[in-house]
């Protein structure tokens, strides 16, 4: 069975899922595309062999879509998500997977009463090799009790992300919920309290620097930095455990293992694409060989982390966290 593919949001990061699914991804094929600078839409639909869609109701609606992608601004997630669930379709929804907590919440409910299978969010750093490495060697560490995650990246030049809007939140909202979901995958813990700080130094609408320190539900600390305003990138997850620290750069690749006085550098490169893997568990997931692998209930989790996250800088303090 091939599954037809249609994109809603074909700009930057929408072109790089249609490209993937176009040439890495064997029994799925892009179909139909939305982009709101309709010249560059239909330059790619040409490209790629498929139809410029003006509307994205139309796009939802069409016979011919199998599975839908949606890769827009924050604001527009709830609508077009809950259009493509009522539909009956697959549903890639990428993160943030809402803009707000409240809309996540709704989404939940419409996607679990929704014919098909569940949507899945693109968490897409549970399929980065240095990410997944560092996962399968994490019993090494023994009983881990502090995880350090930061992402730094380069200054926003998305007009859209200027505009509160449009994009809803800053570094919390678009890149602090990689982070979220990194600790809860890798952990296989829940968090319970977070104290979060942020910033802003060179987008005057919304955060651009946001610093964390957490515990989970086991006592184990954690510390969360997320940067958009140095002119360098870095990802790295760090964590002490009683019987080894573990040092993985997810950028650039590689993971240093110490145990003891044995130090064991692993070989695991970053730059193999998530994208085709995650296009993948859509394929698989609309012709009902698999499950979502990360359930709508795994992103309300995430955008309760959001919330936490805001609301502890708003009254500059902890604040705990409901279990799940």
């Amino acid at each position: 069975m091939t599954v037809r593919l249609g994109v809603i949001g074909a700009g930057t990061h929408g072109a790089r899922y249609l490209r993937h699914a176009a040439r890495d991804v064997p029994g799925l094929r892009p179909v139909a595309l939305c982009r709101r600078d309709e010249a560059a839409g239909r330059a790619l639909a040409a490209e790629l062999d498929c139809r410029y869609e003006r509307d994205p109701a139309a796009l939802i609606a069409a016979a011919d879509v199998d599975a839908v992608l949606v890769c827009t601004p924050p604001s527009s997630h709830f609508a077009l998500a809950s259009a493509v669930r009522e539909a009956g379709k697959a549903l890639l929804l990428e993160k943030p997977m809402t803009g707000t907590l409240a809309e996540a919440r709704r989404l939940a409910e419409i996607d679990e009463r929704a014919a098909g299978p569940q949507l899945i969010v693109a968490q897409t750093l549970r399929w980065n090799p240095v990410i997944r490495r560092a996962r399968e060697l994490w019993p090494q560490l023994g009983e881990v009790r502090h995880v350090r995650l930061a992402q730094r990246l380069e200054p926003t030049d998305l007009g859209w992300q200027r505009d509160p809007a449009v994009t809803v939140g800053g570094s919390v909202l678009l890149t602090g919920v990689h982070l979220f979901d990194t600790v809860r995958h890798v952990t296989g813990r829940e968090f319970a309290e977070i104290d979060a700080r942020q910033e802003r130094f060179l987008n005057p609408a919304v955060e651009d620097f946001y610093l964390a320190r957490a515990r989970l539900d086991d006592g184990t600390y954690v510390s969360l930095e997320v940067s958009k305003f140095g002119r360098t990138r870095a990802c790295l997850l760090e964590a002490v455990g009683t019987e080894g620290q573990l040092l993985a750069d997810y950028q650039f690749g590689g993971i240093r293992l110490i145990r003891g006085r044995e130090v064991l550098d692993v070989e695991a490169d970053a730059s193999a694409p998530t994208l085709p893997e995650v296009l993948k568990c859509l394929r698989d997931t609309a012709c009902g060989d698999a499950v979502s692998p990360v359930t709508v209930r795994e992103g309300v989790r995430t955008m309760e982390l959001v919330e936490a996250s805001y609301r502890s800088n708003m009254c500059q303090a902890a604040v705990a966290i409901k279990a799940g």
